[in-house]
């Protein structure tokens, strides 16, 4: 107890933080509640019951007060635009997904079981955090609570893209304030949707979804689980054909026309069956890639596209910067990503042996 108290005070007497003295002097008055609400809660404080009310409270409270101090003024130096943050939509799903779950909300199995739980990166109390703020957090982690630090595993640009990408999280009661439960559907309405023709999508510049027809007969290539998603990774005879000759282990690019379909899935527990396995719930959307060297010379010769999949109504729609995770939609949404396995001809996925 002596050294954390210590450690919260500390900044404020530093002599250093001569840039930084408005921010601290900002929390100080919450300095004497916050020592005396230490003493008396962390005494309850256990790894192996939920916290209460009050220790949750004072977990936010804690936050509040050391980020300013430690972010000090810094500004992110990266642009708002769908590039940053596609991109960092890809950190928060290599990295945060695991316990944040894949809309970003808390829901995943490993984040439930923490005490406190994972945070829900959408609420307001993570979205009035600034930049920087988020970066220290990212950078340095918590204390007291399952959020590591995360300076040795992922880069201070990359740190900065995840802060443009959770900025631009819808927040949770969006949904509800743009279609109000208490309206019913008429019957009419759920039958025209739920027949709308897919292949007629088309992103702007980009692909077509009709380039993909049958996609859903393609042979698997692999299957992965990550975060809160489970997918599928398709391929066309063009696909598989490159796959079986040794490509891209032998060095050779793909050819043109061949043709990847990732279909994602929300991941579920299945209790029923043994074992309790992990099984695909609703279908989320699914990602495109095509191989057209001369149309998209200038992302590795592949195009890429999202189209998200909405459950209740079984349509398909482009995939926007409003979705959860935001995702920046042209036929070169998906490069930044990929320029990481750039030796690989841009593919991620493995054939799997069969």
């Amino acid at each position: 107890m002596t050294e954390l108290m210590r450690e919260s005070i500390a900044p404020l007497g530093n002599g250093a933080w001569h840039g930084r003295d408005r921010s601290a002097l900002k929390h100080k008055p919450m300095l004497g509640v916050m020592i005396a609400m230490l003493g008396v809660l962390l005494q309850g404080c256990t790894a192996g019951k939920s916290p209460s009310q009050g220790e949750t409270s004072l977990a936010n409270a804690a936050k509040d007060v050391t980020i300013p101090l430690e972010a000090g003024k810094m500004n992110n130096p990266l642009p708002e635009t769908d590039e940053v943050i596609s991109q960092g939509r890809e950190v928060f799903l290599g990295s945060c997904a695991q316990c944040h779950g894949a809309d970003a909300r808390g829901d995943a199995d490993l984040g439930r079981s923490m005490d406190p739980p994972a945070m829900d990166l959408s609420s307001g109390h993570v979205q009035h955090w600034s930049d920087a703020e988020l970066f220290w957090i990212v950078q340095n982690g918590v204390r007291l609570t399952g959020m590591p630090a995360w300076k040795s595993s992922i880069s201070e640009n990359d740190t900065w893209k995840l802060a443009r990408f959770i900025h631009k999280l819808p927040h949770p009661n969006a949904d509800a304030a743009a279609a109000p439960a208490s309206t019913p559907v008429p019957a009419q309405t759920q039958a025209a949707t739920s027949t709308q023709d897919k292949y007629t999508l088309k992103i702007p510049n980009g692909l077509a979804f009709s380039e993909f027809r049958g996609y859903e007969s393609w042979p698997v290539i692999a299957i992965s689980h990550n975060g809160g998603a489970i997918a599928a990774i398709l391929g066309n005879p063009v696909m598989i054909n490159a796959y079986k000759a040794g490509i891209p282990g032998n060095g050779k690019p793909f050819p043109d026309g061949a043709k990847m379909a990732k279909v994602h899935w929300t991941a579920k527990v299945d209790a029923s069956e043994p074992g309790a396995p992990t099984v695909p719930g609703n279908q989320h959307d699914v990602d495109l890639m095509v191989k057209d060297s001369r149309r998209f010379a200038d992302s590795g010769g592949w195009g890429y596209g999202v189209f998200e999949y909405d459950a209740a109504s079984g349509n398909f729609r482009l995939g926007n910067l409003g979705d959860k995770p935001p995702q920046g939609n042209d036929a070169k949404c998906g490069f930044a990503c990929h320029t990481a396995v750039r030796t690989k001809d841009y593919v991620f996925t493995a054939y799997g042996q069969r």
